[in-house]
């Protein structure tokens, strides 16, 4: 048996053997058999019935079989081996993990404070771009009228900082979308917090608690009937959430907020104490309903108080004079206007014209990015880098065109900056972040879970996560990104950083045959040349990787075996089939080892059934029923 080689139960019927008995006996009954429940045998004399009423009974109406459902999660086995079990009555799919579309990402804005989208407002972005207005035909393009359309926006997405947590030292940085993407439609739980927040996904999406990353329904050890609706969950369970953590959290503690307001403090002097804001401060005041305390002076002064006459024109004529002058510096007319320098020509004209048509392109360049304020959206210009009336030869030069917004750009002519602006122009992307100020970072802290339940079936989706921490902030709750297919684990085998069995199954040195009978003998020799195929594979890989490839178009150069990772779900039916099939004895030797370790959970599952079965079918290749 292979070391790495695994299966675990993810889920299963709770009862099998009796659901088949109530399957058996509804057949063949004119009654309504649900009334009779509480004198439903129990799960052990249902397993005797059914193994001497159906199958030892050979009756030939096996569809009670086909109601008890087993779900497992089978890990490291070869691609090969996967696909030979998608050829069975068995349902086979990749684990995903997933978000309900209401789910806020949080982002870091450029100022310091926060943006949030919901996850299904990113796929719709990431997807078919974003709504904006083309106000003239582009020359020389078919089918782009003016008006609404939607344009691509998946550079933005990706340059923007999305809010991760470095597992190492618990403080929040930033990261950035790889990929968003849908997930279909999928049973949702809600998970509230205690201080009100909630967050909606899947019962297998990864979530940060205290002890580590489980999946939502480990983390709630969640106990689920057949409809869904959720009988118990863990009351002591703690997820990882956004918060500052200063002075130890003081203004958290109910305890120590009520003894700071009880001695007369305001926020505004409590936010001092603790050295957190006045905002924090407030929110715990009222997650733990308590009440704050008014200024002790009233209402706090208006700004202008005490600026008596600041809007009156009482000035001297001096006064006036100077106000004259310090006008005409932003007003300039005739020959000092902007539009003025070199004069009005046909030329000039001409050049305006020229600008306004490839101005979309130059937008497009700068992904619509004012390249002086860095805001994004609003009326944008194409603005010569070297103005014409300086270097007309440039006045064509698509390189010497720059988009800024409407109001930089009237600020740059109007106050005679161009040629100081072009001497230090730098484009945004190329900027380095200004550092930030050391003091109190952003922790996560934990947050009991107060309540779970069932919402339904919804459209679901996740996102993918560059960077060392696969990780984001949904709806202020730590979660982990999608387990989707990166190809990380083959550039490390290029790179040495995983053995390359850890990723690639080999089989074992020893005598085998094929399917004729013809044996042969596989030895260390072949074995160390096809290790290292792989890594050449693998190399490859990386080299395509390295120049733009897809994933999905490199993987193609990898050896077959690479180790899959996939979850089965089967009923008593379709697994008894499998088994016939793939452990008797001349079957694959990686299908035999599948199902011996897929055998002890099922055993335990329907124990009757699998007694029957082992004595009468078990590896003599007969058809299950």
């Amino acid at each position: 048996m292979d070391r790495l080689f695994t299966v675990e139960v993810i889920s299963q019927t709770a009862t099998p053997q009796q659901t088949i008995y109530a399957a058996m006996h509804q057949d063949y009954a004119e009654a309504f058999v649900w009334a009779e429940r509480d004198r439903f045998p129990t799960e052990e004399k249902s397993g005797e019935i059914v193994v001497k009423q159906l199958l030892a009974g050979n009756r030939g109406h096996y569809g009670p079989l086909e109601h008890p459902q087993i779900t497992l999660n089978c890990g490291f086995f070869p691609h090969s081996t996967m696909q030979q079990m998608r050829t069975h009555r068995v349902g086979v799919s990749f684990d995903v993990q997933c978000l309900a579309g209401e789910t806020e990402i949080t982002f870091v804005h450029a100022s310091g404070g926060l943006r949030k989208y919901t996850i299904s407002q990113l796929y719709d972005l990431w997807s078919n771009g974003e709504s904006a207005i083309r106000e003239r035909k582009i020359r020389g393009r078919q089918g782009e009228p003016p008006g609404e359309y939607r344009r691509d926006c998946r550079t933005r997405l990706k340059k923007m900082k999305l809010r991760v947590l470095n597992e190492a030292t618990g403080c929040f940085e930033i990261g950035h979308i790889k990929d968003v993407f849908d997930q279909g439609i999928q049973p949702v739980y809600r998970l509230t917090l205690e201080d009100g927040r909630t967050v909606d996904c899947t019962e297998n999406h990864r979530l940060l608690t205290q002890t580590g990353w489980q999946t939502m329904k480990e983390a709630m050890t969640l106990m689920i009937d057949g409809d869904q609706k959720v009988v118990s969950h863990r009351q002591d369970c703690y997820l990882m959430t956004n918060g500052v953590i200063v002075g130890e959290g003081l203004y958290r503690d109910k305890v120590w907020l009520q003894t700071q307001l009880d001695s007369g403090l305001t926020a505004q002097q409590i936010a001092q104490v603790a050295g957190c804001s006045i905002e924090a401060v407030k929110k715990w005041v009222y997650i733990h309903k308590l009440k704050l305390n008014k200024c002790k002076t009233g209402t706090p002064n208006p700004w202008n108080k005490g600026l008596k006459g600041a809007y009156h024109f009482n000035l001297t004529p001096e006064q006036k004079q100077a106000r004259r002058e310090r006008t005409k510096q932003f007003t300039r007319r005739g020959a000092n206007s902007n539009f003025w320098k070199g004069g009005v020509t046909e030329e000039r004209v001409a050049v305006g014209a020229w600008t306004r048509t490839v101005a979309p392109q130059i937008h497009e360049k700068f992904d619509y990015i004012c390249q002086r304020c860095g805001d994004r959206g609003g009326l944008l210009h194409a603005h010569h880098l070297l103005p014409v009336y300086a270097a007309p030869e440039k006045a064509y030069d698509l390189d010497n065109l720059v988009t800024v917004c409407e109001d930089c750009h009237r600020i740059i002519h109007n106050q005679n900056l161009e040629l100081e602006f072009a001497q230090n122009f730098v484009p945004i992307t190329q900027m380095v972040e200004k550092p930030k100020p050391q003091g109190a970072k952003l922790k996560a802290h934990p947050m009991r879970v107060a309540q779970v339940r069932y919402l339904g079936l919804q459209r679901t989706f996740d996102l993918e996560v560059e960077g060392d921490w696969h990780n984001f902030v949904a709806n202020g709750v730590v979660v982990h990104n999608s387990f989707r297919y990166t190809g990380q684990r083959i550039v490390d085998v290029a790179l040495g950083k995983r053995d390359i069995e850890e990723v690639f199954y080999l089989r074992p040195v020893g005598a085998y045959s094929d399917r004729q009978g013809k044996r042969y003998e596989y030895t260390e020799a072949i074995r160390q040349e096809d290790l290292a195929w792989c890594l050449e594979g693998c190399k490859r890989y990386k080299e395509r990787i390295d120049q733009g490839f897809s994933e999905e178009h490199a993987r193609g150069l990898i050896p077959f075996d690479v180790r899959q990772h996939w979850v089965l779900s089967a009923n008593v039916r379709s697994m008894l089939h499998m088994l016939d099939l793939r452990w008797k004895l001349d079957a694959q030797l990686e299908a035999q080892q599948l199902c011996e370790l897929m055998w002890e959970p099922f055993k335990a599952w329907v124990p009757a059934i699998a007694e029957w079965y082992e004595v009468n079918r078990l590896k003599k290749a007969k058809l299950s029923p």
